[in-house]
C-alpha cells in the first residue's frame, strides 16, 4: 500500500515519484503551486499568494555524490522579499530535504513574518484515519535518556513536540519522527536540522495527517538588504514490513549523507582517557600536568592497548588570575583559552607529539559560547558578549555577530595549529539560551537573533573543518542535547549524556533508544566485568580504565579492548531493538537488541540480565535472517558454538545467563 505526499493546498505528489528525486522536487516545488512550507507575511498565509510571486528555478551543483540539488526562488515584486529554497534529492536513499532563505531586497523594512514552518505539508492514504508515530525522548541526564516513545494519532487527534532552552535535543524530544498509516507497509521519518529552538506539530483530520516543523519563535522583520535561513525540513520515504525498515533506512542516510568523514569513512573513535577526574580535591582534568599526561599515554602504550584518540577534557586552562593553580580552580571557569604553562610548559604540543609516535591523535575540550565574568574573552572582547540580566556571572559569545565568529575562527584555528591538536570537542553547559536570544531581540524582531546565532555556529564549525581537512568535531551539550540532522552532519556525539557516570543500566537503555535514528554516538567505558564494560559498548566509546590503579587487570582491560573493536563495525549496520518499544528502565528485566549485516548476513545479538531478574533465560526473536540458511552462532561468554538454522532463531532464540547482573554476547555467522 503505497502512501502520497501532498502540500498544503497542493494536488497530492505521488510517493513512487520519489524514486526519481528530480521529478519530485520538479513535482512539488512547481511553478504554480504551494511549495511544501509556509508563512504568514503581514498576518495573510503565504499559500494565499505565494502561487503569484515571482517565480524561478536553477539546478544547481550539489556537493553530495548521488543527489540533485535545486535553487528555487520565490520573489514579492512589491515588497521585494525574496524566499530561496535550496532543494536537494537523494537517489540512493528516497530523501528530500530543504533549506529555506528569507531576503530584503526592498528599499526598507520588510512586512511581518510569522508562523514560520520551513515545512508544512500532508500524508494522506485512502481509508486510513489511524497514524502510528516512533519517536525518542531528548537528554536530561536521566536513565531514560533516548528512550523510544511510541503514540497512535487518530482522527482529530494532534501532538506538539519542542526543544527546550535553545538546544536541539534538550529533554523533550529528538528531531527526529517516524510516522506511518495505519496497515501500511512504508511510512515517512521526517527530520529537522536545526540546533536551537524548533518545534513541529502533527494533526489528523479527514483522513490525512498535516505535518508542519519549523521555529519555535518567529515574528520579525528583515531590515534592508538583511538575510536568515531556516530550520532544515528533511522527508525520507521507506518501504517495508517492520517499522525498523524506516529507521534503519534513516540510519544509513546518515551514515552516507549527514556524517562527517575522512577517507570516506565515518569516525568511530576508541578514545582513551587521560586520568579523567584527578585525584581529590581536583575535578574534571584541573590537576593534570604534562608529565601525567604523559606517563599515561607511555601506560597505554604498555599494556598495547593503544586507543585511536587521547582525550583531555575540561580543566586544562589558566584561571583568571594567571597560570597557575590556587587550590581553588574551577573546570567551569571558561574564557580563558590559553593553557595553563604551569602544567604544560611548552603547552601541548610534547603530549601530542608522543601521541603520534605512538600511532595515536590528541582532541582536547573547549566550551566557546559560555564565557565567564572576568576571563579574558569576557574583558577583552565586552563588544562580543551577549548579555542577560539573571546571568549574574556569564555572557554567551556572540555568534549572531559576523565579526565575532571571524575573530573565534581565527583564534581558535590558530591555538589549534600550535598546540598539534586534531580533534576539537566543543561543550556548551547552558540551560539559558533561549533566553539570551530573546533578551537581545530587537522590538518586533523576535526569532532574529536565534536565527543569526545559529547560521554563526554552523559557519564556525564549516571553518574549522576546512581548515583542518582531518579534524573532526565532538559535539556535547551537557551531553547529547544537541543532536539534530545539521549537527550530525559536522560532529559525533562521543559523550551523549551526563547521566551517572559508569551507572550501566542507563547507558544500556540510551544505546537502545538513541540507535534507532542515530548510528553514531559514544559514551564510558569504566570497569571490565562483561556487565559494565559491554554496557558502553556504542560506535565509538570512551575507556575510563582507572590505569594508575594497581588492581586494574591489563588483561581484563586488553580482552574488553579486542571485543570492542571486533564489533564496533556493526553498530554501523542496521539495529534491532528486540526488547520492544516500551519502557525498559526497569531492573528486573532482560534487554537485548541484535546489530545485523545485511550484505553477509552476519551480526550480533547484545543481552543484558539486569540485577533483580530472576529469569535466567530469555527468548527473542531475531530479525533479518535467512529461514533455511546455516549459522555458525557462539557464545563469546562461555566460547560454546553451534550451528542453527535462521528460521530457528528467528523465533524463539533463547538467551541464558546463570547469574544477574550479566551480559551475554552472542556472534553468528552465516554459512
Amino acid at each position: 500500500m503505497a502512501l502520497s505526499l501532498a502540500a498544503q493546498a497542493q494536488a497530492p505528489v505521488l510517493r513512487k515519484n520519489i524514486d526519481n528525486p528530480d521529478k519530485w522536487i520538479n513535482a512539488a516545488f512547481a511553478k504554480g503551486v504551494v511549495p511544501p512550507f509556509s508563512f504568514e507575511y503581514d498576518g495573510v498565509p503565504s499559500a494565499k499568494f505565494i502561487k503569484g510571486w515571482q517565480y524561478s528555478k536553477s539546478k544547481v551543483t550539489s556537493p553530495e555524490p548521488g543527489s540533485v540539488r535545486y535553487s528555487i526562488v520565490y520573489k514579492d515584486k512589491k515588497t521585494g522579499l525574496e524566499v530561496t529554497a535550496t532543494v536537494t534529492g537523494y537517489n540512493d536513499a528516497s530523501a528530500v530535504e530543504w533549506v529555506l532563505r528569507f531576503t530584503n531586497n526592498g528599499s526598507g523594512n520588510s512586512g511581518r513574518i510569522t508562523n514560520l514552518c520551513a515545512a508544512d505539508f500532508s500524508i494522506k492514504e485512502k481509508g486510513v484515519t489511524q497514524y502510528k508515530m516512533r519517536r525518542c525522548k531528548g537528554s536530561c541526564a536521566a536513565v531514560d535518556d533516548f528512550s523510544i516513545i511510541e503514540e497512535s494519532l487518530g482522527e482529530g487527534q494532534s501532538l506538539h513536540l519542542h526543544t527546550d532552552a535553545g538546544r536541539s535535543s534538550d529533554e523533550f524530544a529528538l528531531p527526529f519522527f517516524n510516522l506511518t498509516a495505519a496497515g501500511a507497509g512504508d511510512g515517512f521519518v521526517f527530520a529537522i536540522g536545526w540546533t536551537g529552538s524548533w518545534q513541529a506539530s502533527f494533526a489528523t483530520a479527514g483522513g490525512a495527517c498535516t505535518v508542519q516543523m519549523g521555529l519555535e519563535n518567529a515574528d520579525f522583520y528583515l531590515k534592508k538588504g538583511e538575510s536568515v535561513r531556516t530550520p532544515m525540513a528533511s522527508v525520507l520515504f521507506w518501504s517495508g514490513n517492520h517499522p525498523m525498515a524506516g529507521h534503519n533506512a534513516f540510519r544509513k542516510f546518515v551514515l552516507a549523507h549527514h556524517s562527517r568523514k575522512v577517507a570516506g569513512k565515518p569516525w568511530t573513535p576508541l578514545l582513551g582517557g587521560l586520568d579523567w577526574g584527578d585525584p581529590r580535591p581536583c575535578n574534571e582534568y584541573t590537576c593534570l600536568t604534562e608529565d601525567l599526561a604523559k606517563g599515561i599515554v607511555r601506560r597505554y602504550k604498555q599494556l598495547d592497548i593503544m586507543p585511536d584518540v587521547f582525550w583531555l577534557d575540561a580543566g586544562w586552562y589558566s584561571t583568571s588570575e594567571g597560570n597557575h593553580f590556587d587550590g581553588n580552580f574551577r573546570w567551569g571557569e571558561v574564557g580563558n583559552w590559553e593553557v595553563d604553562t604551569d602544567r604544560f610548559p611548552d603547552g601541548f604540543i610534547n603530549m601530542s607529539n608522543l601521541m603520534h609516535s605512538f600511532g595515536a591523535e590528541f582532541m582536547v575540550w573547549f566550551e566557546p559560547e559560555r564565557v565567564v565574568k572576568g576571563t579574558k574573552f569576557a574583558e577583552n572582547h565586552p563588544e562580543f558578549m551577549l548579555k542577560l540580566p539573571e546571568a549574574e556571572n556569564y555572557y554567551i559569545f556572540n555568534l549572531a555577530d559576523e565579526k565575532a565568529v571571524d575573530w573565534l575562527c581565527n583564534y581558535m584555528g590558530d591555538f589549534i595549529e600550535i598546540n598539534g591538536i586534531d580533534h576539537y570537542r566543543q561543550d556548551f553547559n547552558t540551560g539559558a539560551l533561549a533566553d539570551f536570544w530573546a533578551a537581545n531581540d530587537e522590538p518586533r524582531r523576535r526569532g532574529i537573533t536565534e536565527m543569526k546565532y545559529i547560521e554563526g555556529l554552523y559557519k564556525y564549525w564549516d571553518y574549522l573543518e576546512a581548515r583542518f581537512p582531518r579534524l573532526q568535531i565532538d559535539n556535547c551539550a551537557s551531553g547529547g542535547r544537541r543532536l539534530d540532522l545539521e549537527t550530525t552532519s559536522r560532529a559525533t556525539p562521543l559523550w551523549r549524556t551526563d547521566y551517572n557516570y559508569g551507572e550501566p543500566l542507563g547507558y544500556q537503555c540510551q544505546t537502545y533508544g538513541l540507535n534507532m535514528f542515530l548510528p553514531l554516538s559514544g559514551t564510558g567505558i569504566y570497569l571490565t566485568d562483561f556487565y559494565n564494560s559491554r554496557s558502553g559498548y556504542s560506535s565509538a566509546a570512551v575507556l575510563n580504565f582507572p590505569m594508575l590503579n594497581a588492581s586494574t587487570s591489563a588483561a581484563e582491560m586488553r580482552r574488553v579492548y579486542d571485543e570492542f573493536k571486533d564489533i564496533r563495525p556493526y553498530y554501523l549496520k542496521d539495529f534491532y531493538p528486540l526488547s520492544g518499544f516500551g519502557d525498559i528502565t526497569g531492573t528486573n528485566i532482560w534487554v537485548a537488541y541484535q546489530l545485523h549485516d545485511p550484505a553477509t548476513g552476519c551480526g550480533y545479538v547484545m543481552a543484558f540480565r539486569r540485577p533483580d531478574c530472576t529469569a535466567a533465560s530469555y527468548a527473542v526473536d531475531l530479525q533479518a535472517m535467512s529461514p533455511n540458511g546455516t549459522y555458525t552462532v557462539t557464545n563469546l561468554n562461555t566460547g560454546e558454538e553451534k550451528e542453527l538454522y535462521g528460521g530457528d532463531m528467528a523465533n524463539g532464540y533463547v538467551i541464558t545467563a546463570d547469574k544477574a547482573p550479566e551480559s551475554v554476547l552472542i556472534k553468528y555467522v552465516k554459512q
